[in-house]
């Protein structure tokens, strides 16, 4: 996951970024549905499952990708202000708090759009540990 995850970067760097300006303010939405689209090519020919905006048992996970057998649960967010250590924080928190246990995953992702980031930035897993459970965050410039 984190080699797709990474490779999605490169994507947004190149071609992507400017699905996010086109009313001029960045949408996490907009993130998640490109997010979504780079995800389905493991989902073709039956191999597994790609829901978005799923029902957990204490809130709604953003996205879920099922394949071969392993559940990824991945979260995201948008910093337009200059919080990313808040973002980071609460995402964590969330993932780690809310979908793991309920899913009963040890590991999941969360992907931050950061408008403060120069489109092109180096983007690079970032791993972080909440007892027993690991969230890799990935933060995707977006920034003009």
């Amino acid at each position: 996951m984190e080699r797709i995850l990474v490779e999605f970067s490169r994507y947004i760097a190149q071609i992507g970024v400017r699905a996010f300006y086109e009313k001029d303010k960045p949408y996490e939405k907009t993130g998640q549905f490109l997010l979504t689209a780079w995800l389905y090519q493991f989902v073709e020919d039956g191999e597994g499952e790609l829901r978005y905006e799923v029902p957990s048992g204490l809130g709604r996970m953003d996205i879920l990708l099922t394949y071969k057998g392993k559940r990824y649960i991945i979260e995201t967010k948008v910093n337009r202000y200059d919080e990313l250590n808040v973002i980071l924080e609460e995402g964590i928190t969330q993932v780690s708090g809310k979908y793991l246990p309920s899913e009963g995953v040890a590991e999941g992702y969360l992907v931050v759009f950061d408008t403060r980031k120069p489109v092109g930035a180096a983007c690079k897993p970032e791993y972080y540990q909440v007892g027993d459970r690991k969230v890799t965050g990935f933060i995707i410039a977006i920034g003009r």
